[in-house]
């Protein structure tokens, strides 16, 4: 998946990479396609090789955008199998605003990451939640597609905290069939509406089961030494080693995820206390603040290699948010510390590819 904005509109506050159209209010479905950018189509030609005769790749066929001229360097975005049936740009957000929008002023953002490769529309949802006075949670619906088979077409609940602007998709388990609708890029989309229909019910019901889990975070209370535990268990330790016995490089490896780690938990820590919303009576000194504290230090202080827009709602960002809800949700619970241990929760060798 690409790692940068190509276009992109938003309402509200500006990205920290400063690109971007910025409009003054909502934009509706049409506002949402031309601000975005997404107005084009594409299509899948026959693969071949670079060569003299070319030679027909069997079972590949590259997508390309229509809109962009033979030798163009954004016309190629991938290469699917010979099944691939795209779905167009201006056919899946009108499916998705057939429900979600309405044909009212709802999307705050939306645009294409790379030359398009992924597309992305966020509409409002018709309700809010309120964690306790002024720290309010704005419920999404998040539309994905891709043009170069790295995604399903994708629709979503995701949440934003407007304090400190933390996000967190509700698809959480991709068991979450209440949360999330994906479907393949195989056509047949003339009922991609009434699926999306039934799935709209259900992510409305959804929300109300997110806000009964976040208030059960704010009233489970937590001392110093259960944040230190929450936050040990979010962040386990890499297992130690014998020093000695390793290669240099392996040693240097081994330092620098312990050093990581370390300066992870401690970040998380500072923020619990003194992160974003952390005045807001009731937040500190709760679950529901060690928590935001986490996805806080994810979204806005862990060091990435892509664009935030890129990391909060599409990238790897989100294994470490599902580790810190996952785990939030075990301390509600009655014996926390000893399901967590049961479960095998958070064991180190579940962290395999991760980086802190």
């Amino acid at each position: 998946m690409p790692a940068n904005v190509g276009e992109m509109f938003y309402y509200g506050e500006v990205p920290w990479h400063g690109k971007g159209t910025k409009l003054e209010e909502l934009a509706n479905m049409e506002e949402a396609i031309k601000n975005g950018g997404l107005d084009w189509e594409v299509q899948t030609i026959p693969l071949v090789t670079a060569e003299f005769p070319p030679s027909p790749v069997s079972g590949r066929v590259a997508i390309v955008r229509k809109d962009k001229p033979p030798g163009h360097k954004g016309r190629a975005l991938g290469v699917a199998y010979d099944g691939f049936k795209p779905l167009q740009n201006r056919e899946g957000i009108r499916i998705f605003d057939a429900i979600f929008g309405k044909g009212e002023r709802v999307y705050c953002t939306g645009g294409y990451l790379g030359a398009g490769e992924v597309v992305w529309v966020l509409a409002q949802l018709p309700k809010s939640i309120e964690i306790v006075k002024g720290d309010k949670v704005k419920p999404y619906a998040l539309f994905t597609n891709s043009h170069d088979g790295s995604i399903a077409i994708d629709v979503r609940l995701t949440t934003i905290r407007v304090v400190c602007q933390n996000t967190l998709s509700m698809a959480l388990k991709e068991q979450d069939k209440k949360s999330i609708f994906k479907k393949a890029h195989q056509g047949n989309y003339g009922d991609l509406e009434k699926d999306m229909e039934e799935f709209f019910s259900d992510m409305l019901k959804s929300v109300d089961r997110i806000e009964t889990n976040f208030k059960a975070m704010l009233e489970r209370r937590f001392d110093d030494d259960e944040i230190r535990e929450y936050i040990e268990n979010l962040l386990p330790m890499p297992p130690k080693k014998d020093q000695k016995k390793l290669s240099p490089k392996a040693l240097n490896r081994y330092l620098g995820d312990v050093a990581r780690i370390q300066s992870a938990r401690l970040q998380i820590g500072r923020l619990a206390s003194k992160g974003l919303g952390t005045e807001i009576i009731g937040v500190t000194g709760s679950l529901w603040g060690v928590f935001n504290a986490s996805l806080e230090y994810v979204d806005h202080h862990k060091k990435k290699s892509v664009d935030d827009l890129s990391w909060s709602l599409f990238g790897s960002s989100t294994l470490l948010k599902r580790r810190a809800f996952d785990l939030a949700m075990e301390y509600v619970k009655p014996n926390p510390i000893e399901k967590i241990h049961q479960k095998g929760l958070f064991e180190t060798s579940g962290m395999s590819g991760t980086s802190y």
